[in-house]
């Protein structure tokens, strides 16, 4: 009987010891209060060393618009911090420097910048838009040794480009009025047999009296049609391009009313140009441009780019454009683009104030639109700017 009880004694003492033994090692091994909250504070300051390196990345981009690439680190020395960086820029330069910096920071930093061109899409049409990766990764304690450290990966552009006003069969800085119910409009047909938006206007759109927009008199403002809308605004032509390869072409001219009829003419005596066999045009590289006002009277035919700095009037019988008329004011005006007798405008019909009537078709053909702008760039035909670094993704990693 004794020895039944000391037996359970000694039993009851292992299991106590067995617990107590337990419970040291797990305390052991568990991180205390302040460590956790050293790590936290630390994941923070890494995060934040992070952030550093990302603004002054943009910054970096935002006054190089030229940028190709940026190596930077921030690095502890002494009682202070050196700035170190290499910018490599788009046209082959490269430039080193650094900085010393009495400020002190509890850790480092490195960022990578890199450029490449991502197709993206701008009205429709795919263009190669350049984007920038940063990458910024803040260090606890230094880049060497660090028991902290924290990426940010951001993709931004710098780059503007305006396409979407050549979504529309027309556009309009100013206003749109039309004159009689004989005319037809239509944008772009999508596949499911409708259309899309067939006129944009940053002003007023007459609807009174319209004519036919997209297969009915009764258009629906802001599906059909949209009017008094600041949204877009009047694409910037590479002017410098345009005017110099017309000049080559030999379809530049300068002055009041020139009548374009004597312009296609000659384009048409070119048998690169055009077939007189077949009456068919063999390119979409022609520019006309005009420095001055214009017209066309009747039987002109012409495919290619017409851009007129002022007034343009069609009217008689037999026109047919096919590609992008574009007519922008020099000076105030009454109407920069009318559009008047049975006109055939195929492509897209861009300028300040249009006034359309007649018998005349506008209709917008996206294929004809991306023809020129394959032929020349797009970025020959429409300018781009730049822009401050807008941001398009980001993430942690």
């Amino acid at each position: 009987m004794l020895n039944r009880e000391s037996g359970q004694l000694i039993f009851a003492v292992v299991i106590v010891l067995f617990v107590f033994l337990l419970g040291i090692v797990i305390i052991q091994l568990m991180p205390s209060e302040y460590t956790i909250a050293k790590r936290t504070v630390e994941s923070n300051q890494a995060f934040y060393l992070a952030q550093s390196g990302l603004q002054q990345a943009v910054y970096f981009v935002n006054n190089n618009p030229d940028l190709a690439s940026l190596n930077l680190s921030l690095v502890k020395s002494g009682q202070g911090n050196i700035l170190v960086y290499t910018l490599t820029y788009t046209y082959g330069s490269t430039e080193k420097k650094s900085l010393n910096l009495n400020s002190v920071s509890l850790g480092e930093y490195t960022v990578n910048v890199s450029y490449s061109l991502l197709n993206m899409s701008s009205g429709g049409i795919i263009i190669n838009f350049p984007v920038y990766k940063i990458v910024s990764t803040g260090y606890i304690p230094s880049i060497s040794n660090s028991r902290i450290k924290r990426t940010i990966e951001v993709y931004g552009n710098n780059t503007d480009i305006s396409l979407d006003p050549f979504k529309f069969a027309v556009y309009a800085g100013k206003s749109v009025s039309f004159a009689g119910k004989s005319a037809v409009i239509e944008g772009e047909r999508l596949p499911d047999g409708s259309f899309d938006t067939a006129i944009y206007s940053n002003g007023p759109v007459d609807l009174r009296n319209p004519p036919l927009i997209n297969g009915t008199y009764s258009p629906i403002l802001g599906k059909d049609v949209i009017a008094n809308d600041n949204t877009l605004t009047m694409p910037v032509l590479n002017d410098a391009y345009l005017k110099s390869i017309s000049q080559s072409q030999g379809l530049y001219r300068s002055g009041s009313n020139i009548d374009l009829k004597a312009i296609v003419a000659y384009a048409k005596s070119n048998p690169n140009w055009y077939n007189s066999a077949t009456n068919t045009w063999l390119t979409w590289s022609l520019v006309i441009y005009i420095e001055g006002s214009a017209k066309m009277a009747g039987n002109v035919e012409f495919q290619g780019m017409i851009v007129v700095k002022g007034d343009v009037k069609i009217t008689g019988t037999g026109n047919k454009v096919k590609g992008i008329l574009y007519a922008a004011s020099v000076d105030t005006t009454v109407q920069d683009l009318s559009i008047y007798g049975d006109p055939i405008i195929e492509g897209t019909s861009i300028g300040e104030d249009v006034s359309i009537g007649g018998n005349s078709t506008v209709r917008h053909n996206k294929q004809y639109i991306e023809n020129i702008f394959s032929t020349h760039g797009i970025t020959n035909v429409v300018k781009t700017t730049k822009t401050k670094l807008k941001v398009l993704a980001w993430q942690e990693k």
